[in-house]
């Protein structure tokens, strides 16, 4: 773990130096703050790695392109006051936000629901706190500004250390979300409208409150257990999922076996390979193979037994998508169809229609060597890695997995950036040359020789 928010942010900066903000969300600001008066430790850093990945890009946070930015709470009405953007997203430290809905094949987010606010016209949306015969006030966990409109009415504290950001003079529904202070909506004096988040908004998202901090929910090291039997990562029974946060935390936390990939098939080098390593999920490996007309040994890896099982079954009995889907549903495994979703799909359909990656794994079947390793990549037993590439030419895909939400809810930031240029580091000595390719930490895909 890295010792402090400045040091996280500093590393991040680092890390997320090369990435473009896309063109559709270069007016929105995600702005991740720090509350000057929580204490540093291993669970914060946790949390901070987690409210900014989930921010950071794309709807569900599994990509890149937005303008993330931080600073500490105390800083943040300067730091607004400096933004040229029309619209800011801004969180604390602490949000948690879950990311796995769906309404008819659409993403639903916390993400999508601050694009649906700026399209709105809306001035504020936030958590009000009204209490009777007391000022109101908004929590600071979570706030998406009309940054246009807040300059128009020249640019008020909305949330501040230092009490700015309170109000004596309101109106206020007389209805509440809960008790008798979460009206949903506020009307204070000199300003528009004030909205509260809605039921739906409210379920797809927590605070932590920083409470607890030594309880199972808070400490990443009790999200999973190991079992040394299968050397794998499992779900702990000990870690209380009614908890509001780590529930929402742990919806997209658990092993699952891809059908389809979520990436696109990358443009490749003409070149000739001794041997091709590739994760299980999909048929990216099929894909591969076929482009560079491999004919070598092909290292099929996964952290989870169950996902190396289930991808040997469909390569040995070249299943169709029917065999596959009753596979599914006689095993229980969680395998994730992609065909709901729409631009995961596309991405799926460049490598080709699934007749064809069909035929391309009963190829590969027949003229490769196949083996299956259960293998952790981010922490690879490296002396069982180092006979297979010593003074070879390698193929070496590590698709998503670094940059991956189940990589990050198990491993600290620094420690995926640490592992990430240590198994680059260990091909580069011992390959004769080597292709790269897959994302950073930070979700940016990278593609290269690095030997």
């Amino acid at each position: 773990m890295v010792k402090s928010f400045d040091e996280f942010v500093r590393l991040w900066k680092i890390e997320t130096e090369g990435i473009k903000v896309k063109e559709e969300f270069k007016n929105f600001l995600f702005l991740v703050f720090y509350p000057d008066n929580v204490e540093w430790d291993s669970s914060i850093d946790k949390q901070t790695q987690t409210t900014t990945l989930m921010v950071s890009g794309g709807l569900t946070g599994a990509s890149t392109g937005h303008d993330v930015q931080f600073c500490y709470r105390s800083e943040m009405h300067q730091h607004l006051l400096n933004s040229k953007h029309t619209h800011a997203m801004v969180v604390s430290v602490g949000m948690v936000f879950d990311m796995t809905e769906h309404h008819k094949g659409n993403q639903i987010s916390s993400i999508t629901d601050f694009m649906d606010f700026a399209d709105s016209g809306e001035f504020c949306k936030a958590h009000i706190i009204a209490r009777p015969a007391e000022s109101a006030f908004l929590h600071y966990q979570h706030m998406n500004l009309n940054l246009v409109k807040w300059r128009e009415f020249g640019c008020p504290h909305l949330i501040d250390s230092y009490k700015k950001g309170s109000w004596d003079h309101y109106t206020r529904s007389e209805e509440n979300f809960h008790d008798d202070y979460t009206p949903p909506w506020i009307d204070v004096r000199g300003l528009p409208r004030i909205i509260n988040f809605t039921e739906d908004e409210r379920r797809r998202k927590a605070f932590s409150y920083f409470r607890d901090q030594e309880t199972a929910w808070a400490n990443i090291s009790d999200i999973f257990d190991y079992d040394r039997q299968k050397n794998t990562r499992i779900r702990s029974s000990y870690v209380g999922e009614s908890e509001p946060y780590f529930s929402r935390f742990m919806s997209r936390i658990g092993e699952a076996f891809y059908i389809f990939n979520t990436e696109s098939l990358k443009t490749t080098p003409a070149s000739k390979f001794d041997i091709l390593f590739s994760p299980t999920a999909g048929y990216s490996a099929e894909a591969y193979v076929d482009k560079l007309d491999f004919q070598g040994t092909v290292i099929l890896y996964d952290y989870c037994q169950e996902n190396l099982d289930t991808k040997r079954r469909i390569i040995d009995m070249n299943m169709s998508l029917e065999e596959i889907y009753m596979l599914k549903e006689a095993s229980g495994w969680n395998m994730v169809d992609n065909e709901a979703n729409e631009p995961a799909n596309q991405r799926s359909e460049s490598m080709g229609t699934h007749e064809e990656l069909r035929a391309m794994q009963l190829k590969m079947s027949e003229e490769n060597n196949i083996e299956y390793w259960l293998m952790d990549l981010i922490k690879p037993d490296y002396n069982k890695l180092l006979p297979y590439v010593k003074g070879k030419k390698v193929f070496f895909d590590i698709s998503n997995i670094y940059g991956y939400h189940m990589s990050h809810a198990y491993y600290y930031f620094d420690e995926l950036v640490l592992e990430y240029n240590k198994l680059q580091a260990f091909l580069i000595e011992h390959t004769n040359k080597c292709w790269f390719q897959g994302t950073r930490p930070t979700k940016q895909w990278e593609k290269k020789w690095i030997s």
